[in-house]
């Protein structure tokens, strides 16, 4: 393992997690695509899985309301292939529309 320069010794702790984390995550994915014969590289399936985006849009309509939508993009061939392997929905959610007419609450803290 490479040397890990961090100020704390938490901070190195969450960096070794992380990257264990990620190596789990990566394997399972390519484990469960090997399954289905389906032989790639980590680089391979991100380039395939690039297509799929998810875009928030932000404007002010005529009221002077915030107002954010969200929504996923289409996915590719390639992509749709690969969610099926994965047996994952194509697009996690459905269109969001989010409108704010007040800024949020302010949170106080409960007394102890």
């Amino acid at each position: 393992m490479r040397p890990l320069y961090h100020q704390r010794d938490d901070r190195c702790d969450a960096h070794l997690f992380f990257g264990l984390l990620s190596y789990w995550v990566v394997n399972t994915i390519r484990l469960q695509m090997k399954r289905h014969g389906e032989m790639a590289f980590w680089s391979g399936i991100v380039h395939r899985m690039s297509t799929k985006k998810l875009v928030t849009t932000k404007a002010i309509n005529a009221l002077g309301d915030s107002v954010e939508l969200r929504q996923c993009s289409e996915p590719s061939k390639e992509a749709r292939a690969i969610y099926r392997m994965l047996g994952y929905k194509e697009a996690p959610f459905k269109k969001i529309k989010i409108c704010r007419t007040q800024a949020p609450p302010q949170l106080t803290p409960l007394p102890r």
